[in-house]
């Protein structure tokens, strides 16, 4: 077997070195997991008309009356892979979700993050910094590419239990099995508008994103499955197969190895039903100060979550009961700064807060400093201070009057993180002298819900129908 991969692996370099890169900033999905351990892949679909067949049935969908600027991306979905456990876990990233915009000044939706020049490393550095959750690795299809995957592996059975159909994506199936090849299974994927028959009438499922996050979750599912049956990865055909959607389809950060590929090929195609699970964020609905609507994290119901991510494994009590996860970190928004000049050391530690659940807006250079410090705002003496608590030298504390956020600027001296923090009260509290600042307006009230929308997806085959 390993004979074998490694001749498919060799036969199928020159396509695999066509794959065009995306070059990241050092500190940023350059933290390669090591060998045999869990990696976080970030998958985005974008949704570049380029190489769209215009005599594809659903064409009018994708490429519309006219030309689309840009590339911008609706999907957004974090896989880890764990190749000891031979499980994978998919986390779905709405694309309204309103966070601070790692680089700029600026809050937005986080699927913003990705449009313009260097809006991969952009959109990287936002997920990092407000998940708090390491990217090990990068991959990037268009619509020509996904279609093609879907073709290759002959398509992807799915049963409906009822009619399904969205005019905006160019869905419209019946109930039964269908396999769905690659420009119906695309429009599947897009579906934001989903409407299902049911008693007597068309009704629309109504969760928009969110909705489409689940069923994005579901269809890979059915390809893992489908790929678990079908797939020979040290099969030389298959490999140039799959390698074929490569050119101008799929891109790749520059640390993926042919073998990082392999691996992940060889792992989609062995999990087993019920080794692929989804996670939904728990979101609530709110207006933007521009009156968007967009959506907002629940932060304490989604640090289980994150932490899967993040590689956290759940406290459990001695029933081995899982106990609730709280960071313990205050609620506010902060920027890590390197004055040290030690390469790359913005990018380690703003990944290292992140896990602990540091909410971090910006990574980026200072002017050079002797000493470590931390500049905040008025009225964050207590978010300052728990900053100081994770390191390992006595920082200077610093009052910017003008400032809305905590800034921790590295120093010459600095040392790193501490394994543990320091208990409450074991430095020295900063002191504001200057009158506390009004606090900005909150963007709408309580959150008005904080479970997950899952969406309609289709249901299972009836007992005893196959669907293959």
């Amino acid at each position: 077997m390993a004979m074998m991969a490694a001749g498919v692996l060799a036969w199928g370099l020159d396509k695999y070195e066509a794959i065009p890169r995306i070059p990241f900033t050092e500190g940023s999905v350059e933290s390669v997991a090591e060998p045999g351990e869990p990696a976080n892949w970030l998958l985005v679909g974008t949704d570049t008309r380029d190489g769209i067949d215009e005599s594809d049935p659903n064409a009018d969908k994708f490429l519309g009356d006219g030309p689309i600027g840009g590339v911008r991306t609706d999907t957004m979905i974090i896989a880890r892979v764990d190749p000891e456990t031979r499980t994978v876990d998919l986390l779905s990233i709405p694309r309204d979700l309103y966070v601070p915009i790692a680089g700029t000044d600026r809050e937005s939706r986080i699927n913003t993050a990705f449009n313009g020049e260097g809006g991969a490393q952009r959109l990287v550095d936002t997920i990092e910094s407000n998940l708090g959750i390491e990217i090990n690795h990068y991959a990037e299809i268009n619509f020509v590419g996904f279609q093609d995957v879907v073709d290759t592996l002959g398509g992807v059975p799915i049963w409906f239990d009822r009619p399904m159909r969205d005019t905006g994506s160019g869905l419209d199936v019946a109930a039964g099995c269908h396999v769905l090849g690659g420009s119906q299974a695309l429009a599947f994927a897009r579906s934001r508008n989903l409407e299902f028959f049911e008693n007597g009438r068309w009704q629309l499922d109504g969760t928009g994103d969110l909705g489409r996050t689940s069923r994005q979750q579901y269809f890979l599912s059915r390809v893992a499955a489908v790929a678990a049956s079908k797939l020979d990865v040290t099969s030389i055909g298959t490999v140039n197969s799959i390698l074929d959607v490569g050119g101008d389809n799929l891109a790749l950060d520059q640390a993926v190895s042919a073998q990082d590929l392999l691996d992940l090929a060889t792992i989609f195609a062995s999990v087993e039903e019920g080794q692929i699970t989804g996670h939904a964020l728990p979101v609530y609905d709110f207006r933007a100060p521009n009156n968007a609507a967009v959506l907002g994290l629940v932060e304490e119901e989604a640090t289980p979550i994150l932490n899967i991510f993040r590689g956290i494994e759940p406290e459990v009590d001695e029933a081995g009961t899982a106990v609730p996860t709280t960071t313990g970190v205050p609620s506010f928004q902060m920027r890590v700064l390197n004055g040290s000049r030690v390469a790359g050391q913005a990018g380690e530690v703003t990944s290292e807060l992140g896990t602990r659940g540091f909410q971090i807006s910006e990574k980026s250079n200072a002017e050079t400093t002797a000493r470590t410090k931390i500049v905040y705002g008025p009225g964050l003496e207590a978010a300052a201070e728990s900053v100081a608590l994770h390191l390992e030298v006595e920082p200077v504390f610093e009052l910017d009057t003008a400032a809305t956020d905590v800034a921790l600027i590295t120093g010459t001296d600095f040392d790193g993180l501490r394994d543990e923090p320091l208990p409450a009260g074991s430095v020295a509290a900063p002191t504001t002298t200057a009158p506390p600042t009004t606090a900005p307006p909150a963007v709408d009230e309580a959150p008005t819900t904080t479970a997950p929308i899952v969406g309609v997806v289709p249901g299972p085959s009836p007992e005893g129908t196959e669907c293959a």
